[in-house]
């Protein structure tokens, strides 16, 4: 059983940004619900916010009046008008009360990342319990997303930080990507991404983005997803939409 997390740091950008983020997280788009759609609806009602019960458009508003009032009222085109943290703990997770690590993970938020917590929403209604923590990266009267992005190195500085100060607690363990031989890398790599062939994430702006961290680092992903390593099923896999809204089992197979 996996028993590894996982942690990703992203930027939303345009002016646009900040709503559709809070849009997702509040599952207030329409589009991402229903038929075809990864998120079960069914359990859509055991998603909790520990931050605040704010509609998407008050926290739009929060964070422009916050530019506002700090002097900022044009932002550049390829402006970073937030960072996204993801929080994601193994599917076996769901048959544990989640609220203590994802509390210990928006409090390490606000003393690790510089700027202004807008929300933190937690969901259930997929298949990792995972949660999205939007942050306005607003800092002494400047937006300083890029900086506080850095590069991997930052971001391997914050994922090691976290691991110290709050995975361990949990009994959390870092995953073993950097103990993969070449081809069995390779090989997970290819699983992963065969796996989502046919999943929208493939045709969204992001994908790019996704494509590369699939790269550097399959193995979370594949445990996440709980794909199988080892070849079987009669050569049948589970699409994406399957496997995100299927039903949670105690005992999962794992790399």
């Amino acid at each position: 059983m996996a028993t590894s997390y996982l942690l990703r740091l992203g930027t939303v950008n345009n002016k646009t940004g900040i709503l559709k983020a809070a849009k997702h997280n509040k599952r207030e788009t329409q589009a991402e619900r229903g038929a075809g759609a990864n998120i079960d609806a069914f359990r859509t009602r055991l998603n909790y916010s520990l931050t605040t019960t704010a509609t998407t458009e008050e926290i739009d508003r929060t964070a422009k009046v916050l530019m506002v009032q700090a002097g900022i009222d044009k932002t550049r085109k390829n402006q970073v008008m937030a960072l996204e943290i993801i929080f994601s703990l193994p599917i076996s997770r769901h048959q544990q009360d989640t609220r203590p690590f994802f509390h210990d993970c928006m409090n390490w938020t606000k003393q690790n990342i510089p700027g202004v917590l807008l929300s933190f929403d937690v969901h259930l209604d997929e298949s990792a319990p995972h949660a999205h923590a939007l942050i306005l990266p607003l800092v002494n009267g400047r937006m300083r997303g890029s900086e506080i992005m850095g590069g991997r190195g930052n971001l391997m500085q914050l994922i090691n930080r976290f691991y110290d100060d709050v995975a361990v607690n949990h009994g959390l363990s870092k995953n073993q990507s950097k103990y993969l031989a070449g081809k069995q890398k390779e090989s997970i790599e290819q699983l992963v991404l065969s796996w989502l062939a046919t999943d929208s994430v493939m045709k969204s702006a992001i994908w790019p983005v996704v494509r590369d961290a699939i790269h550097r680092d399959p193995l979370p992903y594949a445990q996440l997803l709980g794909i199988n390593q080892r070849p079987g099923n009669n050569g049948k896999r589970k699409s994406f939409v399957e496997i995100m809204t299927s039903k949670v089992r105690v005992e999962r197979q794992t790399l």
